[in-house]
């Protein structure tokens, strides 16, 4: 067999596969598998040329809502799908990605029997997850099994007042890691630890105990509707955050209450007054 022949051979060779290859590519693209599904229908809109409808589905055993868009070729089945009503539809999938609707039937019993069932289900767990939150924001302190050292802390202010409504004061003690110098002025470096304090003569509260990074602590305590609370503010350059707490008698315990502390915050500018 000469050189000549060979590379004809191989040549047929080639294309056939070439050939092969893209027939073979075709047939897979003009495959449709169909899908079946049913829904609410959300949204109808027209994305450039393309009319497409958002259908809100339920899938897996936890009854889980999911949103699919699907492309509607048919101007005149686009015009003929409402809004808000509930179909069983069919559809395929092409091979970017885009899902086509081919039928789509109403059947609104669909939607009273398990849709509006499963809506009711999504809205108790969003009511959950919010309540769940608010719980999160309640911080219950009891009183400490050892009394924190004070010693070597630099005691920043004092308030005594009687908290628990027992007829005798407690005292509510602001401390800071940083110290005095000999001129009686604080040492503070870009972060130091503070703490503040609520105790009498038997018990002892740790309410506030952290590192804060350039920034202070400070407290006001006042009264609301014979609610005894004590206020805490921290500030810094990327927190800002104010704390409620009340005095429980029946567990014997403060309640900390975060009120405002908003995540990612870079504070711009602050008043001062001298």
């Amino acid at each position: 067999m000469t050189k000549k022949v060979k590379v004809i051979i191989i040549a047929i060779i080639v294309l056939f596969i070439i050939s092969s290859f893209c027939i073979l590519r075709n047939t897979d693209n003009n495959k449709r598998e169909t899908n079946i599904t049913s829904g609410l229908v959300l949204e109808k809109t027209e994305n450039g040329k393309k009319p497409l409808i958002v259908l809100q589905t339920i899938e897996g055993e936890k009854d889980a809502l999911k949103k699919i868009s699907l492309i509607v070729d048919d101007k005149n089945q686009w015009n003929s799908i409402e809004k808000g009503k509930y179909y069983y539809v069919t559809f395929y999938e092409k091979t970017n990605g885009e899902k086509v609707l081919q039928e789509a039937q109403l059947n609104e019993m669909l939607g009273k029997m398990i849709y509006e069932k499963a809506l009711v289900k999504d809205e108790e767990n969003e009511d959950k997850a919010q309540e769940n939150e608010e719980k999160k924001k309640y911080v219950a302190i009891y009183p400490s099994t050892d009394k924190l050292d004070t010693s070597e802390l630099t005691e920043l202010d004092k308030f005594n007042t009687d908290i628990d409504g027992d007829g005798k004061e407690e005292a509510i003690d602001l401390y800071t890691a940083a110290q005095r110098d000999s001129k009686g002025e604080i040492g503070w470096d870009d972060g130091q630890k503070w703490f503040l304090l609520v105790r009498d003569e038997d018990t002892e509260y740790v309410l506030f105990d952290e590192y804060v990074q350039l920034g202070t602590i400070k407290f006001w305590t006042c009264t609301s509707k014979d609610e005894y609370h004590i206020l805490t503010l921290q500030d810094g350059s990327s927190v800002f955050k104010l704390c409620d707490y009340t005095y429980d008698k029946e567990k014997g315990s403060f309640i900390k209450k975060e009120i405002f502390n908003p995540e990612f915050l870079n504070v711009i500018y602050g008043s001062f007054i001298s």
